[in-house]
This record gives structure tokens, C-alpha cells and sequence, in this order.
């Protein structure tokens, strides 16, 4: 069964600066991934195309890497076949959109396990993602409130469910 899911934010500032967060993916000064709330994205090796790692769900390898604007990760066994992959394109009046797309074909009995207990996550963990983003570059109107429904899965998993602050990083990129 394919699945398809895709979300999107549309960022009030240059394309550039959300590519430079982009570009600290999974290193130790990760500005882009939503490492304090959920399991940080570790890699083999620097960010590049070949490296192979994820956050917990399983591994997947970069496929395709373009630096500051598109990163796509394809994913390895687990039944699963397809990518999941960060666009960031500007656009005009000095905006940019910052969008994630999964598209994978899993085993039918897989599609349970996604709609009542991952898809929840997934989409929990982008927002938070967008919002980290956000806040580091601009303002966030409306940040993500955590559903009742991923409170419960997240403490099924073992994951904390007091949500913590995500600081601005003092840094060059914010100013």
C-alpha cells in the first residue's frame, strides 16, 4: 500500500537561512532537527549522500543531497520501499517554503502500525521540526500543541511527555 504524506511551512524569510540550519542535520550543533523533544538523527558519517542512519524508525540512507536546499533519504529493509525528503525553496518577496514529503509502499499488515501508532509521531515530530526552524529565523504564530493522542503514544514509547523549550540558538544566522 503506498502512503504519501506531506507538510509544508511557509517561512518569512530568504531560502539561504533555512538551508543553513539544513546543513547541521545530525551533527553536534544540530539546529534543524527536533533533537529535544525526539530521538536525534545520527549518520555514519557527515552529512552526505551515501550516509546511512535515521532517528529511531528504522534506517535510511541520503540519496540525494543538495546543500541548503534539498536533502532525500531513501529507506533501507523494514518491508518498506521508498524515501522521505526536505525541500526549501524561495520564493518571491524573499519567503521560502520549507516542505517535507514521505512517500513509501509498505506491507499491508505495516499499514495498522502506521495510521494508529506512527503517523501521529511523524506528523508530531515535523511540526516541532517546522517550528525549531521557525523560531530560530522569525517568529511562530501558532506553535504545535502536542494531541492527547501523541502525549499517550510517546509515553508508550518511553518518551518524555512535558514538552521542552526549544531555545534560539545565539548565532549568527538568527541575527
Amino acid at each position: 500500500m503506498q502512503i504519501t504524506n506531506v507538510h509544508e511551512r511557509t517561512i518569512a524569510v530568504p531560502a539561504d537561512r533555512i538551508g543553513e540550519l539544513l546543513n547541521t542535520l545530525a551533527s553536534d550543533n544540530d539546529m534543524f532537527w527536533p533533537h529535544e523533544n525526539w530521538p536525534a538523527v545520527r549518520f555514519d558519517r557527515p552529512l552526505q549522500v551515501g550516509a546511512t542512519g535515521g532517528h529511531g524508525s528504522g534506517p535510511y540512507t541520503i540519496t540525494s543531497y543538495t546543500p541548503g536546499r534539498h536533502i532525500r533519504f531513501d529507506f533501507v529493509g523494514g518491508g518498506r520501499n521508498g524515501f522521505h525528503e526536505f525541500h526549501i525553496r524561495p520564493l518571491e518577496g524573499g519567503s521560502s517554503l520549507l516542505r517535507h514529503s514521505l512517500d513509501v509502499r509498505l506491507p499491508l499488515i505495516a499499514l495498522y502500525w502506521w495510521y494508529a501508532k506512527i503517523r501521529p509521531l511523524h506528523d508530531a515530530v515535523l511540526e516541532d521540526l517546522f517550528d525549531k526552524v521557525e523560531e530560530q529565523v522569525s517568529r511562530v504564530a501558532q506553535p504545535q500543541v502536542w494531541s492527547a493522542r501523541v502525549v499517550r503514544l510517546r509515553e508508550q514509547r518511553g518518551l518524555p511527555v512535558a514538552k521542552r523549550a526549544i531555545a534560539a540558538t545565539a548565532m549568527a544566522l538568527a541575527g
